[in-house]
């Protein structure tokens, strides 16, 4: 990376890093993302909040990989699960997945949260979301 700015083959190994081959990215994800996020609204406790953190871009090329170095400088990490639950001091932590796997920095950063004491799931559906959600006693 020279300055603010990534070359093609640093874009392009961004992609890779996220297990993501293609640019720009397919949303594959965003029906289940938003009627997960319905579900929330409905079932999480009053005093609990969540967020989405987007690590994704809709947009390529050289604006793309400025929008990327700037993330990152300012703490964007890939891997980064999709939505955190926060309730009662607790973080929760929910990777949406349609009928992709993981990549191997969602995967780094699982191990990473799961030593810093988080809980994180992979969910694929609105049931996985609202199972998960039961078993850490969010609803």
């Amino acid at each position: 990376m020279t300055g603010n700015r990534m070359t093609a083959a640093q874009l392009q190994a961004f992609y890779k890093a996220d297990g993501d081959h293609s640019a720009p990215r397919q949303d594959r994800e965003g029906a289940i993302h938003k009627a997960i996020l319905q579900l929330l609204d409905l079932a999480l406790p009053a005093d609990a909040i969540y967020h989405h953190s987007p690590n994704e871009l809709d947009m390529a090329g050289p604006e793309a990989a400025r929008q990327i170095a700037k993330a990152r400088k300012l703490g964007t990490k890939a891997g980064w699960p999709d939505i955190e639950i926060i309730w009662q001091g607790r973080a929760f932590l929910l990777e949406i997945k349609a009928k992709s796997r993981q990549s191997d920095a969602q995967k780094d950063i699982q191990r990473d949260l799961a030593r810093a004491g988080a809980p994180y799931a992979v969910v694929r559906s609105v049931t996985d979301a609202e199972d998960i959600l039961k078993q850490w006693g969010l609803t």
